[in-house]
């Protein structure tokens, strides 16, 4: 299973500091040689001064007016709770901070190459809390956490997930954001905000309009991007509202990306990871862009059924209603052709997709044919020039792959041209006992 590049595991400090024989194990059966711990220091007082709370906890009025705005202008999550136990957004109080530096020092002298893991805007998926990322208090605050990050703990990296708008099994959240900051940065990208909102209701009203026998036809074999933008007369604010919400993370990743560096040692790497390439630029991941602001990538696909499964099933429960005369199987093989899926064996009905079963990802789902079609496209769609180091379940929460998928997975990886790989967990790759 060993070769060349990257081979890396998501950890914390705590597995670092009690398990070292299990990543001497790690280092011997499959080459580990690098760890992205997730971020578990104390932020001193200069940091959390930037913080956009108004207080400990703060406010609900201060948290609504932070998250993004749907197209009704209800905020993005109306569930507050978890958001006030954090000092700002994504980072939370009473870290071990002597823990994390014992675990990088550890890492150090095994061998291992260290980054630090932290969140972007979209806090929580699945209560949809979103931070808006035209606010300057809330992109200030990430500046100064990311700074501290790179400047304050000898690591070799900073590695930066949920840096996007929320998960595609949440319809809703295509429609975020549309508070006056974003109206304001829209302007300020050469977008107008208002018009391209005023397109999307248009392409909705015009997209129930059609029968189901013409919507039918759309999935048919033989239709292709093209005829699918004529049949349904998608205006061109359409595509705008996804380009200008790629546009704006990108601004601001890439000014994270210059603080960083200016602030780390010569060598120190910044990078984002990526939701699946047929997906991404639905939640502001443009990859053909990602170089801008980006030290590597790190493709995003250990996550089968709530990315590109529950993405479909969500999807299907929304338009459904608007057609039902339409028979499940062919709605569900539209959605695979809009999404690029449909070259895959997948289920003719919802119920084959298993969710919530142990084995969904893999039961009635070519799983290791829907991880590299994803793969394939990202290493098409990234730069060539930058290092790619795709994110698979090596054997941990919530799915735990068979071996015997991972392994033609790394394979498949190799073949396409990735420099590496992360794992999230490796149950199923190392048999070592995990003590509490």
């Amino acid at each position: 299973m060993n070769g060349p590049g990257v081979v890396g595991l998501y950890t914390e400090a705590g597995t670092i500091c009690r398990h070292a024989g299990y990543l001497e194990r790690l280092q011997q059966d499959i080459g580990l040689n690098l760890l992205i711990v997730g971020f578990s220091g104390r932020l001193p007082d200069a940091v959390t001064a930037t913080t956009p709370y108004d207080g400990q906890p703060p406010s609900d009025d201060c948290l609504q007016a932070l998250l993004c705005r749907h197209l009704d202008g209800a905020p993005s999550a109306t569930r507050l709770s978890h958001l006030r136990q954090a000092l700002g957004p994504h980072f939370y109080a009473g870290g071990d901070d002597g823990e994390l530096r014992a675990a990088l020092a550890l890492a150090r002298r095994m061998g291992l190459s260290v980054w630090l893991l932290g969140g972007g805007w979209t806090v929580h998926d699945f209560d949809v809390a979103m931070f808006c990322p035209a606010k300057e208090s809330v992109n200030r605050w990430y500046e100064a956490v990311y700074t501290h990050m790179a400047a304050d703990y000898g690591a070799d990296g900073i590695d930066i997930t949920h840096a996007r708008y929320p998960m595609t099994s949440f319809p809703r959240g295509l429609g975020l954001c549309i508070c006056g900051d974003c109206h304001r940065a829209a302007a300020e990208l050469g977008y107008d905000l208002t018009a391209m909102v005023a397109d999307l209701r248009s392409a909705w009203t015009r997209l129930t309009a059609l029968s189901s026998s013409r919507l039918a036809a759309l999935g048919a074999d033989g239709l292709g991007a093209t005829d699918v933008l004529q049949a349904t007369g998608l205006a061109a604010g359409v595509a705008d509202w996804f380009q200008f919400r790629a546009r704006l993370l990108e601004r601001n990743l890439t000014r994270f990306h210059r603080a960083v560096h200016r602030a780390a040692p010569p060598g120190f790497v910044f990078g984002v990871d990526t939701y699946p390439a047929s997906l991404a630029m639905l939640v502001g991941h443009d990859q053909t862009r990602w170089d801008r602001f980006s030290d590597f990538a790190s493709p995003l696909v250990s996550h089968l059924d709530i990315f590109p499964m529950q993405t479909l099933a969500a999807w299907h429960a929304t338009l459904s209603p608007q057609w039902p005369a339409l028979s499940e199987s062919a709605l569900l093989r539209l959605l695979y052709r809009l999404v690029g899926y449909d070259s895959l064996a997948l289920p003719e009905r919802l119920a084959d997709f298993a969710l919530g079963e142990p084995d969904a990802e893999y039961r009635h789902v070519p799983l290791a044919d829907f991880v590299l079609l994803d793969t394939a496209k990202a290493r098409l769609y990234l730069p060539e020039h930058l290092p790619s180091y795709p994110i698979i379940q090596g054997g941990g929460a919530p799915h735990r792959w068979p071996r015997a998928f991972i392994e033609r997975i790394i394979a498949g990886l190799r073949d396409q041209g990735h420099q590496g790989y992360m794992l999230q967990g490796t149950a199923s790759l190392v048999d070592y006992p995990m003590p509490g």
